[in-house]
């Protein structure tokens, strides 16, 4: 096997810095597979938790945010965070809103499932109905966010 001089390492280091420069202008920094299977950012883990959540965390462990819906919103958040901006609350309230309606749909079906009332179970509909509209509606503005994010690259 041939052996790669240390000029030609050298040239790609020094062209991976330049690209990663020029994402972090765009507002972009590039993600990287963390050692404990999560998506590393910079300096910020996103992972699962056993719950089907996903948390935000320093490398060092420590938590940044816990419980969020959406992987595309603990992607948008440790984006931002990594690029030095503020934790972004409308978007972590987008997400809980997300949240609190799918819990709302959730229940609201195991409810109509135990009714034998006619007009309860309508009501149930009804409100399904309401709860899904929420919740994808949240999804949405969630995605749009995600979508330009990953247009710039």
């Amino acid at each position: 096997m041939k052996k790669i001089p240390e000029q030609v390492y050298k040239k790609i280091d020094t062209l991976s810095k330049e690209i990663r420069k020029e994402f972090r202008k765009k507002g972009i920094v590039i993600p990287a597979k963390h050692e404990s299977g999560g998506v590393r950012i910079d300096r910020y883990v996103v992972h699962k938790n056993q719950e089907g959540f996903y948390n935000v965390s320093e490398l060092s462990g420590s938590p940044i945010v816990n419980q969020i819906n959406l992987p595309q919103t603990a992607i948008l958040v440790a984006n931002g965070l990594a690029l030095g901006r503020f934790l972004d609350k409308n978007l972590l309230d987008t997400d809980r809103q997300y949240g609190y309606a799918y819990f709302e749909e959730t229940v609201q079906r195991k409810a109509i499932e135990k009714t034998k009332n006619v007009d309860r179970f309508c009501l149930g509909l009804a409100k399904i109905e309401i709860s899904k509209a929420k919740k994808e509606e949240c999804k949405r503005a969630i995605l749009n966010s995600f979508e330009k994010l990953r247009k710039l690259a």
